[in-house]
Protein backbone atom coordinates (compact mmCIF):
# COMPACT_ATOMS: atom_id res chain seq x y z
CA UNK A 1 0.00 0.00 0.00
CA UNK A 2 1.34 3.34 -0.78
CA UNK A 3 2.57 5.30 2.39
CA UNK A 4 -0.35 6.11 4.64
CA UNK A 5 0.11 9.74 7.00
CA UNK A 6 -0.39 8.80 10.57
CA UNK A 7 -4.57 9.19 11.14
CA UNK A 8 -6.39 8.10 14.32
CA UNK A 9 -7.49 4.35 15.14
CA UNK A 10 -10.97 4.83 13.85
CA UNK A 11 -9.94 5.55 10.55
CA UNK A 12 -9.21 1.85 10.52
CA UNK A 13 -12.95 1.76 9.26
CA UNK A 14 -12.01 4.19 6.10
CA UNK A 15 -12.61 2.13 3.08
CA UNK A 16 -9.17 1.17 1.87
CA UNK A 17 -8.12 2.96 -1.71
CA UNK A 18 -8.27 -0.04 -4.06
CA UNK A 19 -5.04 -0.63 -5.66
CA UNK A 20 -4.67 -3.83 -8.02
CA UNK A 21 -1.39 -6.06 -7.04
CA UNK A 22 1.83 -5.55 -9.51
CA UNK A 23 1.43 -8.50 -11.68
CA UNK A 24 -1.75 -6.28 -12.72
CA UNK A 25 -1.58 -2.97 -11.72
CA UNK A 26 -3.88 0.52 -12.55
CA UNK A 27 -2.05 3.42 -13.73
CA UNK A 28 -2.75 6.35 -12.13
CA UNK A 29 -1.77 8.30 -15.47
CA UNK A 30 -4.34 7.67 -17.99
CA UNK A 31 -4.97 9.40 -20.93
CA UNK A 32 -8.42 10.46 -22.18
CA UNK A 33 -8.95 8.02 -24.88
CA UNK A 34 -8.01 5.33 -22.47
CA UNK A 35 -11.69 5.03 -20.35
CA UNK A 36 -15.07 5.86 -21.16
CA UNK A 37 -17.00 8.64 -18.88
CA UNK A 38 -20.43 7.79 -17.56
CA UNK A 39 -23.46 9.61 -19.53
CA UNK A 40 -25.34 11.41 -17.13
CA UNK A 41 -27.56 14.54 -17.45
CA UNK A 42 -25.81 17.86 -16.07
CA UNK A 43 -28.84 18.90 -14.03
CA UNK A 44 -28.24 15.69 -11.99
CA UNK A 45 -24.35 17.26 -11.32
CA UNK A 46 -23.59 18.36 -7.85
CA UNK A 47 -22.26 21.91 -8.23
CA UNK A 48 -18.83 21.22 -6.66
CA UNK A 49 -15.80 22.78 -7.47
CA UNK A 50 -12.68 20.74 -8.84
CA UNK A 51 -15.71 17.60 -9.23
CA UNK A 52 -17.41 15.51 -11.27
CA UNK A 53 -19.97 14.33 -9.08
CA UNK A 54 -23.90 13.14 -10.27
CA UNK A 55 -26.53 11.97 -8.13
CA UNK A 56 -29.84 10.12 -9.14
CA UNK A 57 -32.20 9.42 -5.80
CA UNK A 58 -34.56 7.55 -8.07
CA UNK A 59 -31.91 5.41 -10.23
CA UNK A 60 -34.37 2.02 -9.55
CA UNK A 61 -37.88 2.01 -7.47
CA UNK A 62 -37.50 1.34 -3.55
CA UNK A 63 -39.46 -2.04 -4.09
CA UNK A 64 -36.72 -3.29 -6.60
CA UNK A 65 -34.14 -2.03 -4.21
CA UNK A 66 -35.69 -3.25 -1.55
CA UNK A 67 -35.45 -6.77 -3.52
CA UNK A 68 -31.97 -6.54 -4.69
CA UNK A 69 -31.26 -5.60 -0.95
CA UNK A 70 -33.03 -8.79 0.19
CA UNK A 71 -30.91 -10.74 -2.78
CA UNK A 72 -27.53 -8.99 -2.44
CA UNK A 73 -27.23 -10.20 1.66
CA UNK A 74 -27.26 -13.65 0.97
CA UNK A 75 -24.79 -14.16 -1.92
CA UNK A 76 -21.43 -15.67 -1.38
CA UNK A 77 -18.33 -13.89 -0.70
CA UNK A 78 -18.98 -12.16 2.39
CA UNK A 79 -16.22 -11.56 5.09
CA UNK A 80 -14.69 -8.90 7.24
CA UNK A 81 -11.02 -8.51 6.11
CA UNK A 82 -8.12 -8.55 8.63
CA UNK A 83 -6.07 -5.08 8.06
CA UNK A 84 -2.75 -4.61 8.57
CA UNK A 85 -2.07 -0.83 9.52
CA UNK A 86 0.91 0.80 11.71
CA UNK A 87 1.97 -2.44 12.88
CA UNK A 88 -1.75 -4.22 14.11
CA UNK A 89 -3.99 -6.54 12.61
CA UNK A 90 -7.46 -4.88 13.16
CA UNK A 91 -10.71 -6.44 12.28
CA UNK A 92 -13.09 -4.33 9.94
CA UNK A 93 -16.18 -3.69 11.38
CA UNK A 94 -17.92 -3.93 7.68
CA UNK A 95 -18.28 -7.39 5.85
CA UNK A 96 -17.48 -7.03 2.22
CA UNK A 97 -17.49 -8.86 -0.81
CA UNK A 98 -15.30 -8.29 -4.07
CA UNK A 99 -16.25 -8.86 -7.83
CA UNK A 100 -14.25 -9.15 -11.25
CA UNK A 101 -14.71 -9.56 -14.57
CA UNK A 102 -10.90 -10.16 -15.38
CA UNK A 103 -9.79 -13.39 -13.53
CA UNK A 104 -6.20 -12.07 -13.66
CA UNK A 105 -7.31 -9.39 -11.28
CA UNK A 106 -6.13 -9.41 -8.08
CA UNK A 107 -6.74 -6.24 -5.49
CA UNK A 108 -4.62 -5.72 -2.39
CA UNK A 109 -5.18 -2.69 0.22
CA UNK A 110 -3.90 -2.46 3.42
CA UNK A 111 -1.28 -5.04 3.23
CA UNK A 112 -4.17 -7.80 2.78
CA UNK A 113 -5.07 -9.25 -0.89
CA UNK A 114 -9.10 -9.14 -1.12
CA UNK A 115 -10.69 -12.58 -1.58
CA UNK A 116 -11.83 -11.90 -5.18
CA UNK A 117 -14.58 -13.88 -6.73
CA UNK A 118 -14.75 -13.76 -10.60
CA UNK A 119 -18.13 -15.82 -10.90
CA UNK A 120 -21.20 -13.01 -10.84
CA UNK A 121 -24.40 -14.22 -9.14
CA UNK A 122 -27.32 -13.55 -11.01
CA UNK A 123 -28.42 -10.59 -9.06
CA UNK A 124 -24.97 -8.62 -9.32
CA UNK A 125 -24.95 -9.11 -12.90
CA UNK A 126 -27.98 -7.66 -12.99
CA UNK A 127 -27.12 -4.74 -10.90
CA UNK A 128 -24.47 -4.07 -13.35
CA UNK A 129 -26.32 -4.11 -16.54
CA UNK A 130 -28.56 -1.84 -15.08
CA UNK A 131 -25.43 0.99 -13.76
CA UNK A 132 -23.93 0.47 -17.34
CA UNK A 133 -26.76 0.80 -19.33
CA UNK A 134 -27.91 3.68 -17.08
CA UNK A 135 -24.25 5.16 -17.90
CA UNK A 136 -23.34 4.35 -20.92
CA UNK A 137 -20.11 2.71 -19.92
CA UNK A 138 -18.58 -0.55 -18.53
CA UNK A 139 -17.08 -1.73 -15.10
CA UNK A 140 -14.76 -4.38 -14.14
CA UNK A 141 -14.58 -4.36 -10.44
CA UNK A 142 -16.99 -4.11 -7.91
CA UNK A 143 -16.83 -4.22 -4.58
CA UNK A 144 -19.72 -4.29 -2.18
CA UNK A 145 -19.98 -3.19 1.51
CA UNK A 146 -22.41 -4.26 4.37
CA UNK A 147 -23.31 -1.50 6.91
CA UNK A 148 -25.29 -3.84 9.48
CA UNK A 149 -26.34 -0.62 11.54
CA UNK A 150 -25.61 3.03 12.00
CA UNK A 151 -22.92 2.27 13.97
CA UNK A 152 -20.85 0.89 10.93
CA UNK A 153 -19.00 3.52 9.19
CA UNK A 154 -16.41 4.68 6.72
CA UNK A 155 -14.02 7.55 8.03
CA UNK A 156 -12.49 10.22 5.56
CA UNK A 157 -10.51 8.85 2.58
CA UNK A 158 -10.11 9.27 -0.92
CA UNK A 159 -9.83 6.54 -3.83
CA UNK A 160 -6.35 6.17 -5.28
CA UNK A 161 -6.36 8.25 -8.41
CA UNK A 162 -6.89 5.45 -10.68
CA UNK A 163 -10.65 4.75 -9.86
CA UNK A 164 -11.24 6.68 -13.16
CA UNK A 165 -15.00 6.32 -12.95
CA UNK A 166 -16.65 5.20 -9.92
CA UNK A 167 -20.22 4.49 -9.36
CA UNK A 168 -21.93 3.66 -6.21
CA UNK A 169 -25.66 1.66 -5.52
CA UNK A 170 -26.79 2.42 -2.47
CA UNK A 171 -29.49 -0.45 -1.14
CA UNK A 172 -31.68 -0.03 2.42
CA UNK A 173 -31.27 2.28 5.34
CA UNK A 174 -30.73 6.06 4.24
CA UNK A 175 -27.26 7.13 5.28
CA UNK A 176 -25.28 10.31 5.22
CA UNK A 177 -22.81 10.71 2.38
CA UNK A 178 -20.02 13.77 3.19
CA UNK A 179 -17.63 15.22 0.82
CA UNK A 180 -15.11 17.81 1.76
CA UNK A 181 -12.74 19.34 -0.83
CA UNK A 182 -9.17 18.68 0.17
CA UNK A 183 -8.06 22.49 0.12
CA UNK A 184 -10.90 24.85 0.80
CA UNK A 185 -10.14 28.26 0.85
CA UNK A 186 -10.21 30.20 3.69
CA UNK A 187 -13.26 32.18 3.46
CA UNK A 188 -14.78 28.91 3.30
CA UNK A 189 -17.43 27.35 6.13
CA UNK A 190 -15.36 24.68 6.68
CA UNK A 191 -11.77 26.44 7.14
CA UNK A 192 -13.66 28.78 9.22
CA UNK A 193 -14.65 26.42 11.46
CA UNK A 194 -12.17 23.44 11.25
CA UNK A 195 -15.62 20.68 11.34
CA UNK A 196 -18.64 21.57 9.35
CA UNK A 197 -20.32 18.40 10.07
CA UNK A 198 -20.31 18.43 13.36
CA UNK A 199 -23.68 17.07 14.48
CA UNK A 200 -24.64 20.63 15.31
CA UNK A 201 -24.00 22.06 12.75
CA UNK A 202 -25.01 19.74 9.76
CA UNK A 203 -28.37 20.96 10.68
CA UNK A 204 -27.35 24.44 9.11
CA UNK A 205 -25.16 23.50 6.82
CA UNK A 206 -25.05 25.98 3.76
CA UNK A 207 -25.84 22.93 0.71
CA UNK A 208 -24.81 25.76 -1.70
CA UNK A 209 -21.06 25.77 -0.32
CA UNK A 210 -18.98 24.63 -3.57
CA UNK A 211 -16.28 22.96 -1.48
CA UNK A 212 -18.74 20.76 1.10
CA UNK A 213 -21.60 18.93 0.33
CA UNK A 214 -23.77 16.64 2.68
CA UNK A 215 -26.27 14.22 1.14
CA UNK A 216 -28.53 11.77 2.16
CA UNK A 217 -28.33 8.55 0.08
CA UNK A 218 -31.45 7.09 -0.94
CA UNK A 219 -32.43 3.31 -0.83
CA UNK A 220 -32.31 2.81 -4.71
CA UNK A 221 -30.17 5.40 -5.56
CA UNK A 222 -26.77 6.35 -7.95
CA UNK A 223 -23.62 8.56 -7.30
CA UNK A 224 -21.39 8.32 -9.42
CA UNK A 225 -17.91 10.54 -9.57
CA UNK A 226 -15.31 10.32 -12.05
CA UNK A 227 -11.96 12.35 -13.92
CA UNK A 228 -10.44 14.25 -11.07
CA UNK A 229 -12.45 14.32 -8.45
CA UNK A 230 -10.11 12.03 -6.01
CA UNK A 231 -7.39 14.19 -6.57
CA UNK A 232 -9.25 16.82 -5.04
CA UNK A 233 -12.04 15.33 -2.63
CA UNK A 234 -12.41 13.03 0.53
CA UNK A 235 -15.95 11.48 1.17
CA UNK A 236 -16.86 9.55 4.21
CA UNK A 237 -20.42 8.00 5.82
CA UNK A 238 -20.02 9.05 9.48
CA UNK A 239 -21.52 7.01 12.56
CA UNK A 240 -25.26 7.34 13.00
CA UNK A 241 -26.54 5.38 15.76
CA UNK A 242 -30.45 6.14 15.35
CA UNK A 243 -29.97 4.42 11.89
CA UNK A 244 -31.25 0.51 13.15
CA UNK A 245 -31.14 -1.09 9.70
CA UNK A 246 -29.12 -2.69 7.62
CA UNK A 247 -27.18 -0.65 4.45
CA UNK A 248 -25.60 -2.41 1.59
CA UNK A 249 -23.74 -0.45 -1.34
CA UNK A 250 -22.08 -2.02 -4.37
CA UNK A 251 -19.39 0.72 -5.78
CA UNK A 252 -18.40 -0.24 -8.96
CA UNK A 253 -14.58 1.05 -10.54
CA UNK A 254 -13.57 1.00 -13.78
CA UNK A 255 -10.06 0.47 -13.65
CA UNK A 256 -7.22 1.06 -16.60
CA UNK A 257 -4.31 -1.38 -16.65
Amino acid sequence: MAKMTKRRDSDADAEPAIKPSASKRARKTVDASEFKSAVVGDDLRLPLTDAEIFYLPDFVSVQKAEQWLRQIAKIDGWYRPTLKMYGREITQSREIAAYATDRSLSVKYSGTTVQMRYDYPPVLREIQRCVEAQLETTFNHVMLNKYDSGNVYIGKHADNLENRVIASVSLGAERTFILSHKKPPTDSPAKATGDPFSRAKRANHDVADPYHRSLKLASGSLLVMQGETQQHWKHEIPKEPRVKHQRISLTFRQLVF
